[in-house]
């Protein structure tokens, strides 16, 4: 008797996305920033300064149409997938949605002179309104096109992580195109030269999407699909996790909109230069990408949610020193904007990572899982808090007597700007920490979680393939924690083990050997150690440092970016559990699993043994070179750049470290001994462990290819 088993259809392939797709993907940020940031932190001013609206007004203005955005990512994140053309489902609503949002938003900064205070109203109003639908329309279809690009998860990471950078950097430039154009609003042609620099703008970004357009590929298929709210709403109730989160989050940017809502005013009447504004903006920027590179060793030391308590410190003595800075002193408020984008930015990656631990937590409780609808109702309270934050901020300095189109404020004015900017984001980033401190799912109970999800996974996978109800798999856990069948209680039990290994401990030699030993299917991966000895140099697994670095700080430097996160944690999913079905079927005649996350997937399996392979680094070159050709640095970086994908590989699709000895039934090191050795030792070892099992009568040894490199 003999066993096939078919790859995947979607199995993620160990090619690299090319460094110019990840850079004109990026791209496309910096179209939707040049926008995007343009309304989050120059609407007000234009408004007042400009336009001539009371800062009350304005700041209405600002705050409803943020909230209507809320509601035009909801409408769009429902409408982007109805598409299907021979571009595919995302990249037309960039070919095609670019020019009227760039219209739109030229339209929004054009008002005409000479019209009433309610015809200006209605025009800014509208075309703002108008603008957040158009822009929804291109970043909700262009945030998901990052999961259609590659079903790596490793690239995906690459893809947020430029997406990141080219957002904060964005942010710095167009602060210094358009903040000295607020130094003195009162020169002539101030509206027209308003409207040529964004009609530059304008078309800049039309000609970034068209690049992005170009350059992008939907080489993952996309199943159109809709989130169901009732379902949501039904997970909502029981998701304490992610009410104390949203809630959090309410505060956290209502404090960081107020900011962006007052800070030029800030710059130029109590600083003294709306150029300096620049300055700010920079100093900003490095802190943000600075915390972002330091949030994974914040969560090993701290946990994620102590992490975010203390960046959320950070941001609250940032704030509060902004109320204090002396009127002129730049070289204080660079400190201050330092401060804000290390705390803020800590938070705001913290709170994405923290976002996808929800979603375990609602599966887990409620029994659904909905990426989508819990990234839709984060992003929808974030976006009100942005509004509120930007109305509170122009409110309390029009009721403090702002004065628009004065180029002198008097004092208490001042003083008005300097308690938007500092005290009143600052009461709202308290207020934040302070719910934080509530939150309930720390890295014990969501690694319980983790664990009890796959579990129920694996089984739910077996009773799909066997046709049976769940309850037929499940059994009482045995004396080793195994409780699920993989056959019916009684029959014979094929040899199963699962293998993982370091780059040249041996994995890839040693578990087809013990496949033959057993006589059971070898279940390997495409990315070997026999195809490695067969290619290129330049063609093997590398991992730059500046790739790292992009990947780290993925999502960390956007404040728009909450369904592409959705989108990308969603694509995970859906590719661990293909490979759970795969390697449930794989296993159906006993098997030798390379990698493929077996230990975690086949963890609580009767009659399952769980196997890794470690060697010192210096034996893992040695055997690396033999195989491949490679000099020792070539081979060294080679083991040590495997190793870490597959990890981070693991952690994006499972959420676990396959590293940690405790998975396995045996830890071995390969260094000092023979393959044989190793075989032996693990065939005795399984063989007392469950003697009763044996390979089926008739079966013979099969090699069944790897298709992937999902460890």
């Amino acid at each position: 008797m003999t066993t096939s088993t078919k790859a995947p259809p979607n199995a993620p392939t160990t090619g690299k996305l090319p460094g110019h797709r990840v850079f004109t993907y990026a791209l496309g940020d910096v179209a939707n920033n040049l926008s995007f940031m343009m309304t989050s932190m120059f609407l007000t001013m234009y408004m007042t300064e400009i336009a001539g609206l009371s800062a009350g007004v304005a700041g209405a203005i600002y705050g409803i149409t943020k909230v209507w955005a809320g509601v035009a990512d909801l409408i769009a994140g429902q409408s982007v997938d109805r598409a299907n053309t021979r571009w595919g489902r995302l990249r037309p609503w960039i070919l095609f949605g670019s020019t009227p949002l760039a219209v739109v938003f030229v339209l929004l900064f054009s008002t005409p002179a000479g019209m009433s205070g309610a015809a200006t109203v209605a025009w800014i109003f509208l075309f703002d309104a108008a603008f957040q639908l158009a822009y929804s329309f291109v970043n909700i279809p262009y945030g998901s096109l990052s999961a259609a690009m590659t079903q790596d998860p490793v690239d995906r990471s690459r893809l947020s992580g430029a997406r990141s950078i080219a957002s904060a950097t964005t942010g710095v430039l167009l602060s210094a195109v358009v903040a000295p154009q607020f130094q003195d609003t009162t020169a002539d042609n101030v509206r027209l030269k308003f409207t040529i620099t964004c009609l530059i703008l304008g078309a800049v970004a039309v000609a970034l999407y068209m690049i992005c357009f170009a350059n992008a590929r939907e080489v993952v298929p996309r199943s159109p699909g809709k989130i169901s709210f009732r379902a949501t709403f039904a997970m909502l109730r029981q998701n304490r996790p992610l009410l104390i989160l949203s809630l959090g989050a309410f505060f956290l940017l209502a404090a960081l909109f107020t900011m962006n809502a007052v800070g030029l005013y800030y710059a130029r009447y109590v600083l003294g230069n709306a150029a300096w504004f620049t300055y700010l903006m920079l100093a900003n920027t490095v802190g943000t990408i600075s915390i972002a590179t330091l949030v994974p060793t914040l969560t090993v030391r701290m946990g994620k949610r102590n992490g975010y308590l203390a960046c959320a410190v950070v941001a609250v003595l940032g704030y509060v020193l902004i109320f204090f800075i002396p009127s002129g002193n730049l070289a204080i408020a660079i400190v201050a904007w330092l401060l804000l984008g290390i705390g803020t930015g800590g938070t705001n990656a913290l709170m994405f990572s923290m976002q996808a631990d929800t979603v375990d937590y609602g599966e887990w409780k409620a029994g659904i899982r909905s990426e989508g609808g819990s990234y839709s109702i984060l992003s929808f309270i974030r976006k009100v808090g942005q509004g509120v934050g930007g109305w509170l901020g122009l409110a309390v300095m029009g009721a403090m007597g702002y004065v628009a189109m004065s180029p002198e404020q008097t004092d208490q004015a001042l003083q008005g700007i300097r308690i938007s900017a500092g005290l009143i984001p600052a009461v709202l980033a308290i207020l934040a920490l302070l719910v934080i401190i509530a939150y309930p799912l720390d890295a014990k109970l969501h690694s319980q979680v983790v664990s009890d999800l796959n579990e129920r996974r694996t089984q739910n996978s077996v009773a799909e393939t066997k046709d049976v109800d769940v309850d037929r798999v499940r059994v009482e856990a045995i004396g080793d924690g195994r409780n699920t069948l993989l056959r019916r209680a009684g029959d014979v039990n094929p040899p199963i083990l699962t293998v993982f290994g370091q780059r040249g401990s041996g994995a890839s030699d040693i578990a087809p050997m013990l496949a033959k030993e057993l006589n059971v299917p070898y279940i390997g991966q495409k990315f070997s150690s026999e195809e490695l000895a067969q290619v290129n140099p330049s063609d093997l697994i590398s991992d730059s440092g500046f790739d790292r670095w992009l990947r780290t700080v993925s999502y960390s430097g956007s404040q728009n970016t909450d369904l592409a996160a959705a989108t990308e944690i969603s694509a995970n999913r859906r590719m661990a559990a293909e490979n759970t079905r795969y390697v449930i079927a794989a296993v159906d005649q006993g098997g030798v699993v390379l990698g493929r996350n077996g230990a975690l997937v086949l963890g609580k399996v009767v009659g399952a043994m769980h196997v890794r392979l470690i060697a010192p680094l210096g034996k893992r070159i040695e055997r690396v070179m033999d195989k491949t050709g490679l000099s020792p640095s070539e081979a060294a970086e080679q083991c040590r750049a495997e190793d870490r994908i597959r990890a981070e590989m693991s952690q994006a699709l499972y959420r676990w470290d396959p590293n940690g000895d405790e998975s396995y039934d045996l830890v071995i090191n390969t260094g000092s001994m023979t393959y044989p050795q190793v075989v032996e030792l693990i065939v005795d070892m399984y063989q007392r462990k469950y003697p009763e099992h044996r390979s089926l009568p008739g079966h013979r040894f099969q090699e069944t290819p790897g298709d992937d490199a999902t460890n």
